[in-house]
């Protein structure tokens, strides 16, 4: 079970919280449930049900091309370290890396709002768009500072318009089982690191990266384009005054919250990034860190739905800590000479 495992089925967990209480009733229509996504919407739809599961699964597969991508970068920084950049230093080339996760996990705090102004649907074609473009300009990148704003800055923030509605589907939907299904939706960033990682190791050995860059923004394009028509909301977003909601930065849990996230994410996107440079620098090829990624992202998948299952039985935070607990001990001997 990964770093960041349990922190996601606590966050998906705890998320559209106001939404827990509302009351299945036989007098919400199918019709209404299957209505378009509208940021006018006025009709509480039934939770608990069998037709929560698809939405929850759209944002499962969105979530294999959003975190599937950050997830096996570390197949992109060892070739452009060993290969395509030889010289150029590691931390110039985790500005990529790390400005991917940054945006799109920080732009939510603009996203999350518009797409309550708007619709998910609206916002996340947007992400569409924009992780496309990502790729496809990543791909005539001859310069490092290219790759940089391209498939670092572009697709991160186009990663969050995408991040932003899916986040909040799965809570909507479910009460009893809002564990498994926070589980089930994040277990795709595994998924996605999982298929990721080979296909772009087996597309820039045969291909080169240009056409694996483009081959994955092909690739991106159109299946979250499918993915997208699937996000229902169950209930209607409540009107936003401001933007932003600043009586939540006058609570210490809110800062206490976002201090651990920090440092959380930083423990394990590092693992992620440099794992397969690791194994290189211990004499293994990159073949090798390919294929410690992918165990990686195999252990997390299901971590991640492990997680959500003990999640809904014994608590979200108590899941959360002894997740953070057993992954420090676990991953701190790895980096220790």
């Amino acid at each position: 079970m990964s770093i960041a495992d349990s922190a996601s089925i606590g966050a998906e967990h705890g998320a559209e919280k106001a939404s827990e209480k509302q009351p299945s009733t036989s007098s919400t229509s199918l019709e209404s449930s299957t209505s378009p996504d509208t940021h006018d919407q006025k009709t509480i739809r039934p939770a608990d049900t069998p037709f929560g599961w698809i939405p929850t699964l759209a944002v499962m597969v969105n979530y294999m091309f959003i975190f599937g991508a950050s997830n096996s970068y570390g197949v992109f920084s060892t070739y452009y370290l060993n290969e395509k950049f030889v010289g150029t230093s590691a931390t110039t080339l985790s500005w990529i890396g790390t400005l991917i996760t940054s945006l799109m996990l920080g732009c939510n705090i603009g996203t999350g709002a518009l797409a309550d102004k708007i619709g998910y649907r609206p916002t996340a074609y947007i992400g569409t768009v924009l992780c496309t473009a990502a790729y496809i300009l990543a791909s005539f990148a001859k310069e490092v500072w290219q790759l940089i704003l391209s498939q670092g800055v572009l697709f991160g923030i186009g990663a969050s318009f995408l991040i932003a509605p899916s986040l909040s589907i799965p809570p909507q939907w479910f009460n009893k089982y809002r564990g498994l299904a926070s589980g089930v939706a994040v277990a795709g960033s595994s998924f996605g690191g999982l298929w990721f990682t080979a296909a772009t190791q087996a597309m820039i050995d045969n291909l080169g990266s240009p056409w694996a860059l483009r081959i994955l923004g092909i690739l991106t394009f159109a299946v979250t384009s499918l993915m997208n028509l699937l996000y229902f909301r169950r209930v209607p977003a409540r009107p936003r005054k401001t933007l932003f909601e600043l009586k939540a930065a006058k609570r210490l849990i809110f800062w206490l919250i976002s201090l651990e996230a920090c440092a959380m994410y930083t423990g394990y996107w590092a693992l992620t990034f440099y794992i397969g440079t690791t194994a290189r620098q211990l004499g293994g090829t990159m073949q090798d860190g390919s294929n410690l990624l992918l165990v990686l992202n195999a252990g997390s998948a299901v971590g991640r739905i492990l997680a959500g299952v003990v999640a809904d039985k014994f608590g979200n935070m108590n899941t959360l800590f002894v997740s953070l607990v057993l992954t420090v001990v676990i991953e701190m001997p790895l980096w220790m000479k």
